[in-house]
């Protein structure tokens, strides 16, 4: 057998690997499901939209639809095969989930010298993040986010990608980010065209398709938010804070949660701002695109007021984008956002309400898992804003 022979045949046997990797932690997370029912609540409500989905009509009346009209069809598809809800839906999840395990598999091998920490990291996710990744939707939008990146280098595309992903949750809009100045033009005509198309579409053929924006702006201070997070401290040493169940969540209900909400909503604005100037101005030409991805999003959900587990999933799948690039900055912030995915298991779905009632082991775990998200922002921004412009980089 000749070195290349040898060389492709180690190669194969790695991907061979990573792949029984990813379908063993998708069988955990599956598992697992049912060691913590109560997360099945969600597909209750999901199944329970699903009627008046598939009469066309967006269920505006309930303040737990929060979302664009783009995610409707993966639960219309989820009603179309002929299992339970729930296997159904994770059937859904599950091509989701292996449609990005196999495009960061195709961009680490039409790159040299790709790292295999990306695809590890990937593979791994039903362990590092858990089974939430079953029971929430949230993989689909990531798919939409990662392809935004890999598909960077052809900016209709990525903005295409980045529209798509906008129309089922929003977030993946920040994409934008990673086009580099020369293709900017042409990602954000893309991102535009297809947004208008989409959510147009929607708009016509169904009823309150555009329902999800006011409920998104009703939503509060959720108890696992950075901003909650002197709110639990406080009743950790007997405080008495008032929390209660809203939109569907947990939200801390005392004065001055309005103002909390406002700081971290300008600090993201400011950063946010900060970001864009740094890409106009070039400073983010030579920085990885799965880098300036990862930085924005998390930037996003240390300033939301709002940072639920399956948000994990996003960081991890941006993460695993990064991290095949070798000339990732990153390292030290994805370790990080690992540990933080972590810990997040601890909080949810084991000691949740115990946030509320004062509980040390919970509360701990919430201030690690806070403090850790805050220093991966930190370390991400310095990162990247400490490169150098692109015209002083080639004097």
């Amino acid at each position: 057998m000749s070195p290349s022979t040898q060389q492709r045949t180690a190669v194969w046997t790695v991907y061979a690997a990573i792949g029984l990797a990813w379908v063993t932690t998708r069988v955990w997370a599956l598992a697992s499901v049912d060691m913590t029912p109560w997360m099945l609540n969600d597909l209750d409500i999901y199944s329970a939209w699903l009627p008046r989905l598939q009469d066309g009509i967006f269920p505006a009346d309930d303040p737990t639809w929060q979302y664009p009209p783009g995610i409707s069809p993966v639960f219309l598809l989820s009603g179309l095969i002929p299992a339970d809800f729930r296997w159904a839906f994770t059937l859904v999840i599950l091509l989701a989930d292996g449609i990005i395990m196999a495009a960061l598999m195709r961009a680490h091998a039409c790159r040299a010298g790709a790292s295999w920490r990306g695809l590890w990291l990937w593979a791994l996710a039903g362990l590092i993040v858990g089974s939430i990744m079953m029971v929430r939707f949230d993989v689909v939008p990531t798919m939409f986010a990662v392809g935004a990146v890999l598909l960077v280098a052809r900016p209709a595309l990525s903005g295409i990608s980045t529209a798509l992903g906008l129309t089922v949750k929003v977030w993946p809009a920040l994409m934008l980010f990673v086009l580099p100045r020369r293709s900017l033009t042409r990602g954000v005509l893309a991102f535009i065209a297809t947004t208008v198309v989409i959510l147009g579409g929607f708009a016509i053929l169904t009823d309150n398709s555009l329902s999800f924006v006011a409920n998104q702006q009703a939503r509060g201070l959720q108890v696992e938010s950075v901003g909650a997070l002197p709110y639990e401290i406080f009743t950790l040493f007997g405080g008495e804070v008032a929390f209660g169940l809203k939109y569907g969540s947990i939200q801390v209900l005392m004065q001055g949660t309005e103002i909390a909400g406002l700081i971290m909503t300008v600090t993201g604005l400011v950063l946010f701002a900060l970001l864009a100037w740094a890409r106009l101005s070039g400073r983010l030409e030579t920085v990885p695109a799965g880098d300036v991805a990862l930085a924005v999003m998390l930037v996003a959900v240390a300033t939301s007021r709002v940072y639920s587990p399956q948000f994990n999933v996003w960081l991890v799948g941006l993460a695993a984008v990064a991290m095949i690039d070798p000339a990732s900055r990153l390292r030290r912030v994805v370790a990080i956002v690992i540990v933080v995915s972590l810990l997040t298991q601890i909080v949810y779905p084991w000691s949740a309400t115990q946030l509320v009632t004062g509980e040390p082991v919970a509360i701990i775990a919430q201030a690690a898992r806070i403090v850790g998200l805050l220093a991966a922002v930190v370390l991400s921004l310095l990162a990247l804003l400490r490169t150098p412009c692109a015209t002083t980089a080639r004097r």
